[in-house]
């Protein structure tokens, strides 16, 4: 059986530490923003191209509720001005969108166009999080009227506990979209503005690359799990 050479442990253990705690090269340091301010922008636009595609699909159900429910004026009247507000609220992520700015990769400007996607992020961004919360709520009215059509042919008379469990259901599903999207995007920007400050201090190292990439795990294991959790309430608030 061999023997464990502490001596051997220990200057592994110092040459790991060293690595850990190497500060980034200028070239680095470069290619870190580059790559940095293309992920955000690439976030804002795959969260609004999703959000533009789940309202189309929430759009087709609305559409498909006025069919079912044809012969209730009062639901078509509805139908027919939440399908006003969907094509409002994708006007307005269209536009968001055109206002991302547009990447520059040359190294002399990186920072500078990072440091625009973070202005535009709180200035602009943030807005369209908000609306985008709107799509849980509209999926949870038709998942509401679907039901009551296939299980009673109708929407079933309301009693003041059904008011108050529908609008606490439709204010927790804007507040659970709105509050993940927005907990989700604060953590980016929160590490893009810890990185330039430690770049401008001259303390970034691998180590920082380590936690931050520590961080974004467990950010979407909670992510995950709060999604689930959601589903799962959704599901119960529905069939119950």
């Amino acid at each position: 059986m061999k023997t464990i050479d502490m001596d051997s442990l220990k200057k592994a253990w110092k040459n790991e530490q060293g690595f850990q705690n190497k500060k980034l090269s200028e070239n680095d340091i470069q290619q870190f923003l580059q790559q940095k301010s293309g992920d955000i922008t690439q976030l804002f636009r795959k969260g609004l191209i999703f959000d533009g595609v789940l309202k189309s699909l929430v759009g087709i159900s609305l559409v498909g509720i006025m069919i079912l429910y044809a012969g209730n004026q009062r639901m078509l009247v509805a139908m027919a001005a939440l399908l006003l507000l969907l094509c409002w609220t994708l006007w307005f992520q269209w536009k968001m969108y055109r206002k991302i700015p547009r990447e520059m990769v040359s190294p002399p400007v990186v920072r500078t166009s990072l440091e625009n996607r973070i202005q535009f992020y709180r200035k602009h961004y943030v807005k369209s999080l908000y609306i985008g919360a709107l799509s849980n709520v509209l999926i949870l009215v038709s998942g509401f009227l679907y039901y009551f059509y296939f299980r009673y042919g109708e929407v079933r008379p309301l009693d003041l506990k059904d008011y108050l469990v529908f609008t606490a259901a439709m204010l927790l599903a804007f507040a659970m979209g709105a509050g993940a999207q927005i907990a989700q995007h604060n953590f980016q920007v929160r590490q893009l503005e810890s990185c330039l400050k430690e770049i401008d201090e001259d303390a970034m190292t691998v180590l920082t690359l380590q936690e931050q990439r520590n961080k974004r795990l467990r950010l979407i294991f909670m992510a995950l799990t709060a999604l689930i959790l959601g589903l799962l309430l959704l599901a119960y608030l529905i069939f119950r």
